[in-house]
Order: C-alpha cells, then sequence, then structure tokens
C-alpha cells in the first residue's frame, strides 16, 4: 500500500486500518479457515440456515449478480473442482456435494441467512481478494486529495487527484507489446490459468467455466478495470470463460477488458471500445 499527501501519522493510521480490514475479510471468507463463513456454510448450509456476516453477504449477493449476468460463467460453487484437483483442501462437510449443484441453489434469506437446495460447495476466492481491496480503502477514511494505491498482487485500486500508469504484464512474451493503461479513481484485477497446477497433480488450471464446468484461461490471461476491485476481480474469470463475448457484460458493469490470448494478441472488450 502506498499513500501519499497526508502527514505521516495519519497514513500509519490509515494503513494500520486497512490492514486490519483485509484480515477481517481474510477471517470471514477463507476457504481454509475452519471458522470462517465460507466453511461453515460449506459444512452446514444444505441442512439448516446459516447466518453470515454483513460483508460476506454483500460478496456472496454481488457473486450472484454476475453469475446471472453471465449465464452461469462465472459460479462460486466450483469449489469442488478446485479441490478435485489440488487447489484447495477437502472441507469438512457432512455431505459431498452434488455434482449438478449450481449458484442457483445458493438460497439468500432474511437475517442474513444463507441455505443451500442441496449439497455444494463456495469458494470466493474469485472475488472476496477485489472486496478486500474496496474495504481496505473504505476504511482508510481518506480526505479527497490524498493519493492512495492498493496493490494486492493482481488486484489494484487506486483513488486520489492523480492517474496511475500500469504495465499489463503477462506470464509469457507477449508477441505484442503489452498495454500500458492509466488508472484514476478506479480498480484493475488480472487473472490467468498459466500458473501451474499444484505439486505432484496433472490438474488443469484454477479457472473454470461454471455452467460448462471447464477448464478456462490456460492459454490467455485478462485484466479488468472496473470501479469497484470487487467487480473487476469477479469478470476477470468472466473474460477468461467468454472472451470477446464478454462485452456486454462488462459494459452493465462499466468495465474494460484486456485480454491476451494465445497467440499473443490483445484485445480490447467492454466500456472502453
Amino acid at each position: 500500500m502506498r499513500i501519499a499527501g497526508l502527514p505521516r501519522e495519519r497514513a500509519r493510521l490509515a494503513l494500520a486500518a486497512a490492514f486490519q480490514a483485509i484480515s477481517e475479510i481474510h477471517t470471514l471468507m477463507s476457504f481454509h479457515d475452519p471458522a470462517s463463513d465460507v466453511s461453515r456454510l460449506n459444512g452446514s448450509a444444505a441442512a439448516r440456515a446459516v447466518r453470515v456476516d454483513a460483508r460476506t453477504l454483500h460478496v456472496m449477493r454481488r457473486a450472484d449478480d454476475i453469475s446471472r449476468a453471465s449465464h452461469g460463467a462465472f459460479d462460486i460453487t466450483v469449489a469442488p473442482l478446485l479441490v478435485e484437483r489440488g487447489y484447495l483442501p477437502r472441507p469438512a462437510s457432512l455431505e459431498a456435494p452434488d455434482p449438478a449443484a449450481f449458484f442457483e441453489d445458493i438460497e439468500f434469506l432474511s437475517g442474513r441467512r444463507v441455505r443451500f437446495k442441496r449439497p455444494l460447495w463456495i469458494d470466493l476466492g474469485g472475488i472476496a481478494k477485489g472486496y478486500a481491496v474496496d474495504h481496505a480503502l473504505e476504511r482508510m477514511d481518506l480526505p479527497a486529495d490524498a493519493q492512495v494505491c492498493i496493490n494486492a498482487g493482481g488486484d489494484l485500486r487506486v483513488a486520489g487527484p492523480h492517474s496511475e500508469s500500469v504495465l499489463l504484464r503477462v506470464e509469457v512474451p507477449p508477441a505484442e507489446t503489452a498495454p500500458v493503461v492509466r488508472l484514476s479513481e478506479g480498480s484493475l484485477a488480472t487473472s490467468t490459468g498459466r500458473r501451474g497446477a499444484p505439486r505432484n497433480s496433472d490438474a488443469g488450471g484454477p479457472h473454470f467455466h461454471g455452467a460448462r464446468r471447464t477448464t478456462v484461461g490456460r492459454r490467455t490471461a485478462a485484466s479488468v478495470i472496473a470501479p469497484d476491485c470487487l467487480d473487476a476481480d469477479a469478470l476477470t474469470k468472466v473474460v477468461l470463460a467468454l472472451g470477446v463475448r464478454s462485452a456486454a457484460i462488462l459494459r452493465r458493469y462499466q468495465a474494460t477488458a484486456f485480454m491476451h490470448d494465445s497467440q499473443g494478441r490483445w484485445h480490447r472488450i467492454g466500456a472502453g471500445q
């Protein structure tokens, strides 16, 4: 995190608040923490409704909205595939997930309660880090003339009076020069399936087309610019799944994508076309 335009002590307090906010989101939404909202849902929500934190509910509702907009290309119920391929540990669940379960089997009830209509496992790893960045900025409570950049490793947010330049790097040598984008009062997130699978595994990549349950992004990368990092994070997976067919969805969320295809070419998609 980087802050400019504030006295040192005020900046220190803002940074402390931001890191605390990120820690809280990790505690609530970690797939690995057995006490998190995500773990409690995976363990019990098919049998009874589970009350969750308002922030968890907010992220899950936004995930549901993006799932519906993308006709299931984005789906937080792909967690069993990530467990099967070694990316995530098996949760302590009484029932095995139903292979036919999908995002519409998540039911939102009154009183911040969530119930699963059939056994399923969720993973918020494709959206919660972006929300953590947004929440950190909110908790900083900065004046408008302070310049801040929060970089969570693939999820980035800039706020303040100045724009910042970001080079869209990829993990393989591009056939075309990587774009440089100007980010002002907005967010950028990047996802790719080019990263290797877990050790001693021949698994595919970590991203899936939610409706088809097929691997996406093994030879592509996607960077999305959006007002909120929550949306940018989730929409990268939509772009990996749908490619140029994601344009209408991106425009709905006032987002622009830069997709790096398997031939090393860059494509600009969405609101900034």
